[in-house]
């Protein structure tokens, strides 16, 4: 009876520690898609940060805007590449409950708007386990972009 614990107890540790790598290495993956993310802006590659989304050929007039956007304003929204350095990743829920996704968010105040009048640039990473954690789920990260630069 003695043994049947300790081989329970054995098998309990071991998936513990399964989960525990797995979790370990999405986030890995999702933090080297982020970091290709900054890259292909920095480095004005444009079909590379395509080929970064799910779904690209569909979203592509979008896609290409927002790189566009992004890599014309790249020194005001990733001064000495700090953004790749910081990388938070987050869990959500969409819709229900079984639909769990991470991501990764930045909020970028403009520098000269000392009375907040400009609303901040708002990039959000999404990644859904299904679609792999080397694609980024959602095909818009951009909000309050329009204006931002002015």
């Amino acid at each position: 009876m003695k043994i049947i614990k300790y081989i329970l107890a054995i098998l309990f540790l071991l998936n513990i520690s399964c989960c525990v790598n797995q979790n370990k290495k999405d986030e890995e993956q999702i933090k080297t898609t982020v970091q290709k993310f900054w890259k292909t802006i920095k480095d004005d590659d444009s079909e590379s940060y395509k080929n970064l989304f799910d779904n690209n050929e569909t979203f592509f007039g979008g896609i290409q805007a927002d790189f566009y956007f992004l890599r014309k304003n790249y020194d005001k929204i990733n001064p000495n590449d700090i953004l790749v350095k910081n990388i938070k990743i987050k869990d959500t829920t969409v819709l229900f409950t079984e639909n769990k996704q991470k991501y990764v968010q930045y909020v970028i105040k403009k520098e000269n708007d000392s009375n907040n009048l400009k609303k901040p640039l708002i990039i959000t990473l999404m990644f859904y386990k299904p679609v792999g954690y080397n694609k980024i789920f959602n095909a818009a990260p951009l909000k309050n972009h329009i204006g931002w630069d002015k």
